[in-house]
């Protein structure tokens, strides 16, 4: 009998969210997604009914009564479906499109095809932060007109930024970085689906070196505390797109990026995300 999936939707007042953000980082290693409501923010996830992760949710619960939690059971094979009917060819910016492999698509001339196969690891493009990254790499490719670059992807997750970079940068060098190793697997394995796995170095650890554009789309409280590995994987001119995080938050990385020395170029917004292109300026 194949095991279930709890759909799990924790209404959160805004006084707890950064205690139920901490426990979520801590604890549950397939992502999530954040909504913003009026008085309260809403984490959606997903876990088996026999994972580990669940239980230790439970427990956290238990000590946060004022936390709402509703439970909505799928069984596999349907959500499964489910997934699969939600994953549909996805356009983004001018020339990208992003399928799964199960789709057929026929792509003009002028589009490039990225193939994700999201398994358990975050990033298909349909969530907002994603989309925003992947334009804004697009965009960044049209005004630096320079395909020889040193890029990092940290939390690479599928993966689906650095196939982009890697597709966009003919010549460029691509390091995706992860530390878990579900998104290590379906990194390597969507490299393979597209055809730029001797493109793209996918690995642990952070190299010790200085890269012209660094992506990082992992979350406020990463972004924040992965600040100074930013920095030290930077140059003057070098670009940082930061991504995974509320509006409420932006503020805060500005000022916390602004004070190492990075200009902020552009802050983009989509429902309750954003999205932040920086330059280094002062080293």
């Amino acid at each position: 009998m194949k095991s279930k999936i709890y759909q799990v939707i924790l209404k959160v007042p805004y006084t707890k969210k950064e205690k139920v953000e901490d426990f979520l980082y801590e604890h549950i290693q397939k992502g999530w997604e954040t909504i913003e409501k009026k008085f309260r923010v809403y984490f959606i996830l997903y876990l088996n009914e026999k994972s580990p992760e669940l239980a230790l949710l439970e427990e956290f619960l238990e000590k946060n009564s004022e936390i709402n939690v509703e439970y909505k059971l799928l069984k596999e094979e349907n959500w499964e479906e489910i997934w699969k009917a939600h994953f549909k060819p996805l356009k983004i910016g001018k020339s990208l499109v992003i399928i799964p492999p199960w789709e057929k698509y026929e792509p003009n001339p002028y589009e490039m095809v990225v193939i994700i196969e999201a398994g358990q690891a975050f990033g298909t493009g349909h969530h907002p932060t994603t989309k925003m990254m992947l334009e804004n790499i697009e965009i960044f490719k049209e005004r630096i007109k320079d395909s020889n670059l040193k890029i990092i992807d940290i939390g690479c997750g599928t993966g689906i930024l650095s196939i982009a970079c890697a597709k966009l940068f003919k010549n460029s060098t691509i390091f995706a970085i992860d530390i878990d190793e579900l998104a290590i697997e379906a990194s390597k394995e969507n490299a393979i689906l597209n055809k730029v796995e001797d493109k793209i170095i996918i690995q642990k650890e952070i190299p010790q070196e200085k890269f012209h554009l660094i992506l990082a789309n992992i979350g406020y409280r990463e972004i924040k505390n992965l600040a100074p590995i930013i920095k030290s994987c930077s140059q003057t001119g070098s670009h940082v797109f930061l991504s995974g995080f509320l509006n409420t938050d932006a503020v805060n990385i500005i000022n916390i990026y602004q004070n190492m020395g990075y200009s902020l170029i552009k802050h983009q917004k989509e429902n309750e995300w954003s999205f932040l292109w920086l330059k280094l300026v002062t080293n």
